[in-house]
C-alpha cells in the first residue's frame, strides 16, 4: 500500500511539474467568470445594479467586495469539478484500455486497491493546485483575512475532490470493465457541465431542469457550494454541520459502490488474463 501510494503521489507531482503551464492557464481562464458575471455587468449597467442582483438572488445584503468573493470562490469550485472529473476517469480509462495495465497491477497488488488510491490521493493534490490562485485574489479582496478564509474554504475543496474522485472511480470502472465505448471523454463533458449547472453555479437552480438538478445531487457539490457561501459570509455553524455530514456519507456510498464494482472488474481480468 504504501509503495503503491508513494508511486501515485510521485507520478502526479511529476504530471504537475512538466504540465505546471496548463495549471496556470486554468488559472487565468477562471478569472473569466467573474469577468463574466460581475466586471462586464458593471460596466454596462453599473455595479449597483449588479450588488442588488446578485442580493436578492442569494437573500443577503452584499457590498460589492462580498459579490467578488462568492464569485471567486465558486471559480474554485468550477475547477475542482471539471479537473477531478476529467482527469480520474481519463487516466484510467487511458491506463486499463489504452495502455492495458491490468495484469501488471494484479502482479503487485489489486486492481481495486490501486483504483481507490488512486480516487483519493490524486484529488488530494490536484484540488490544491487548481485553487492556489484563490489565495492572492482573497488576500487582495479581503486582506489578512482573506488568507484564513482561504485555508478554510480550500480544506472544503480538498474534502470534496476526495469524495468526487471515488465518484469519478465509478464512473470510470463502468465505462473501462462494463462497456465497449472508446470515447469515454464525450460521457465525462456530459456529466461535468450537468453537475455543474445542476449546482446553479452558472444559473439560479431554479431555471434548471430537474434533470439535471438531480444529477448534481448525485454528488456533494450542491452542499460544497453552500458551504463556500457560509464560509464566505460567516454563516458556519448549521450548514458546515450539513456539509460535514453528506460529504462522510458520500465518501462511505462511493467508496462501497467503487469497491463492489472494482472486486467484481478485477474478478473478470484475472479470469480473462489466466
Amino acid at each position: 500500500m504504501a509503495s503503491m501510494a508513494s508511486a501515485i503521489i510521485y507520478r502526479e507531482l511529476v504530471w504537475i511539474r512538466r504540465f505546471l503551464a496548463d495549471y496556470i492557464v486554468s488559472w487565468l481562464l477562471s478569472l473569466i467568470y467573474p469577468l463574466g458575471v460581475v466586471v462586464v455587468p458593471s460596466a454596462l449597467s453599473g455595479s449597483t445594479t449588479v450588488v442588488e442582483r446578485f442580493s436578492a438572488l442569494y437573500g443577503i445584503e452584499m457590498g460589492l467586495g462580498d459579490v467578488y468573493t462568492i464569485v471567486i470562490i465558486l471559480t474554485g469550485m468550477i475547477n475542482v469539478v471539471s479537473v477531478i472529473m476529467y482527469d480520474i476517469i481519463g487516466t484510467l480509462f487511458t491506463e486499463f484500455k489504452l495502455m492495458d495495465v491490468g495484469p501488471m497491477i494484479l502482479e503487485a497488488s489489486s486492481i481495486a486497491r490501486y483504483a481507490i488510491l488512486n480516487a483519493i490521493l490524486r484529488p488530494l493534490i490536484m484540488a490544491l493546485f487548481s485553487t492556489t490562485y484563490l489565495a492572492p485574489l482573497l488576500l487582495f479582496i479581503s486582506g489578512y483575512k482573506g488568507l484564513l478564509e482561504f485555508l478554510i474554504i480550500e480544506l472544503a475543496l480538498i474534502l470534496s475532490a476526495v469524495a468526487l474522485g471515488l465518484y469519478a472511480s465509478i464512473f470510470a470502472t463502468l465505462l473501462i470493465f462494463f462497456t465497449s465505448t472508446s470515447r469515454p471523454w464525450t460521457i465525462v463533458s456530459v456529466l461535468t457541465s450537468a453537475i455543474l449547472a445542476g449546482t446553479g453555479i452558472y444559473i439560479p437552480t431554479e431555471l434548471v431542469p430537474l434533470v439535471l438538478r438531480l444529477i448534481a445531487f448525485t454528488t456533494p457539490v450542491p452542499q460544497t457550494c453552500r458551504a463556500l457561501f457560509a464560509i464566505a459570509f460567516k454563516g458556519f455553524s448549521q450548514v458546515l454541520v450539513a456539509f460535514g455530514s453528506v460529504l462522510a456519507f458520500s465518501i462511505v456510498l462511493y467508496l462501497g459502490v467503487s469497491g463492489a464494482l472494482l472486486k467484481y472488474a478485477e474478478f473478470k481480468v484475472r479470469k480473462g488474463w489466466k
